[in-house]
This record gives structure tokens, C-alpha cells and sequence, in this order.
């Protein structure tokens, strides 16, 4: 069975969150329903335990990013919680906003809190006593129900670290299902076009380098990437470049979206 993992810095809660998840067969059981209901009945790209696992490591390396530049999430602000909080709920939003799916496609957004609610309850009431716990429920939800574009906006910071963190799962790796399945389409060729997104800081606490083989994968960063960044907050925080390579005739060589 594949196995969550994610750095915990430490944070004696996220350890023991791992592992909870780990030795939850049910939930396993679920992203895998979500798997079958995408991947086998709709030729469309992984949505199960690797797809959130990789999510789970962005989310949590955008929001320690942004920590290290005093920007500070919303738990902290608002309920006067602790970082370590925030890192609880990006990890259990990154593990469960798409288990939805597993229900249907159309719906995943609203299905997912409904499908996910015992499992992060249970955890929850690992870590948190009954106040806690309530609160740190409904921020889940709330980053979960936002992370597609167009439908829901976010309401706080880990909201937007969650919408972001889900399209920078844009590696071809996770196209290829589509793609060999006979998917031709502008979204499964311009994936197949993206080798590696790196992750680091710089002049913004969020700089992202998206390194792409074809002027194709263009469309994952200008139409994908941006359109979910945009309403997510994180907007003064992020910095795009992608840099195409390896094309014989490239109209250009670099993309950049401040």
C-alpha cells in the first residue's frame, strides 16, 4: 500500500496525523474509489493517495514559505491558534478535497466534506479537545469546498495554499494515464509537456520555476496555473516563470506571471 508522507518539522501533531492516515485502511479504501471513478471510468488523471500526497508536500512547503516571511495564515489571525495548527489543516485539506470523486465528478467539491467529515473527526479528536477540534473541523471545510476555481472562493489563507498547492500537480507523470489512454486533447498534451515544477522563494516568499519540454505547456501555466491562482489571496505572495527547453522552434523561451 502506498504511504503518506510529508516533512513534519517537528510538529508533534502533523507526526501523529501521519500516523493516524497510515493505518486507515478505509481511507485508503476511499482514494481509491476516487481513482477508479477518474482514472478507470473517466481516462482522466490520478485523484488518489499520490496525487494528495504530492499535494499534501506542496501545501505544506507554501504555507512554511510564507511563515518565514511573518505572512500568517488565517487559524493564527483570526483564532489565535498556533502555525502548527495550520500545517494540521493544509495537510488534512490536501489529503481529502478530492475524495468527492469518488461520488461523482460534477460534485466533488460539496461531496467531499460529507465523505471526509469521519475521517478527519477521528483524527481531529486525536489532537484536540472538543473546541479545538470544532474549529479546526470547519477550517478544513472551508480550504477543502474552495480549491477548484470559478465556484467557491477562498476564505483564508490555508484556502488559497490548498487551490495553489492543487494545480501545481502538474507534472507529466500525472497526465500520462490520460494521455495513453487516448486523451489527445489540449489539456493532456500541454501536461505531458511539463517536466518539473520547483518550488522556491526569492524576492517573493512564493516563487515558482514550471520547466517544460514544448511551447504546448504554456497553456497548464497561463490558463490552468493562473486561473486558479487568481481570488486564492496568495497573488502578491507568487511568482511564475516557466522555461521551455528542448523544441527546435521556440516561439519564446520564458513565460513569467507576477
Amino acid at each position: 500500500m502506498i504511504q503518506i508522507n510529508f516533512p513534519t518539522r517537528n510538529n508533534e501533531k502533523l507526526i501523529r496525523l501521519l500516523e493516524l492516515v497510515n493505518n486507515d485502511a478505509e481511507a485508503f479504501a476511499l482514494w481509491e474509489a476516487c481513482n477508479v471513478m477518474t482514472v478507470k471510468r473517466q481516462g482522466i488523471s490520478d485523484h488518489g493517495p499520490v496525487h494528495v500526497n504530492i499535494v499534501s508536500n506542496i501545501a505544506l512547503k507554501l504555507l512554511r514559505n510564507l511563515h518565514a516571511k511573518e505572512i500568517h495564515p488565517s487559524i493564527v489571525k483570526d483564532w489565535e491558534f498556533e502555525q502548527e495548527d495550520a500545517e494540521v489543516i493544509v495537510a488534512l485539506a490536501a489529503l481529502f478535497h478530492d475524495v468527492g470523486n469518488a461520488v461523482h465528478r460534477d460534485l466533488h467539491d460539496q461531496l467531499g466534506p460529507i465523505l471526509a467529515g469521519k475521517f478527519i473527526e477521528k483524527y481531529l479528536s486525536e489532537l484536540y479537545e472538543p473546541r479545538e477540534r470544532q474549529i479546526m473541523l470547519t477550517e478544513v471545510f472551508s480550504a477543502m469546498v474552495s480549491h477548484s476555481e470559478d465556484k467557491y472562493p477562498p476564505m483564508t489563507l490555508e484556502a488559497g495554499i490548498i487551490r495553489l498547492a492543487d494545480a501545481l500537480d502538474m507534472e507529466k507523470g500525472r497526465a500520462r494515464i490520460a494521455y495513453e489512454a487516448g486523451s489527445k486533447d489540449i489539456h493532456s498534451i500541454s501536461a505531458m509537456s511539463i517536466d518539473e515544477v520547483i518550488i522556491g522563494d526569492g524576492e517573493r516568499p512564493i516563487e515558482i520555476e514550471v520547466k517544460m519540454n514544448n511551447p504546448a505547456g504554456i497553456f497548464q501555466v497561463d490558463f490552468l496555473l493562473k486561473k486558479k491562482l487568481k481570488g486564492t489571496g496568495l497573488e502578491p505572495y507568487v511568482k511564475v516563470k516557466a522555461i521551455i527547453h528542448q523544441h527546435e522552434e521556440n516561439f519564446i523561451d520564458e513565460y513569467v506571471i507576477e
